[in-house]
């Protein structure tokens, strides 16, 4: 996984197979993997229903290469997170 960026759009290693997977597949096995523990503390609608969107958004590490490709500026990508985390409810 040389030069890969490791983000949602990206391949991760599965944690039980060791091998490169599609990030979407190693997310949804890590959360059937703990789904016990999600139900037993009621979380589990919670994961699921904050899951589907950020996959599909491809999380923040998408926007920072973005931001980072426009602007040129690391200093803009760490600015734009902090405002996005205070911005959070």
């Amino acid at each position: 996984m040389a030069g890969s960026t490791c983000g949602l759009t990206d391949a991760l290693v599965h944690p039980f197979t060791w091998r490169s997977a599609p990030a979407a597949t190693v997310v949804h096995a890590l959360v059937d993997h703990v789904r016990g523990a999600l139900e037993n503390n009621g979380d589990d609608a919670l994961v699921a229903d904050g899951l589907d969107p950020l996959l599909r958004l491809s999380g923040g590490a998408s926007a920072q290469r973005e931001l980072l490709k426009a602007s040129g500026d690391l200093h803009d990508v760490v600015q734009a997170c902090v405002k996005r985390t205070a911005a959070a409810p």
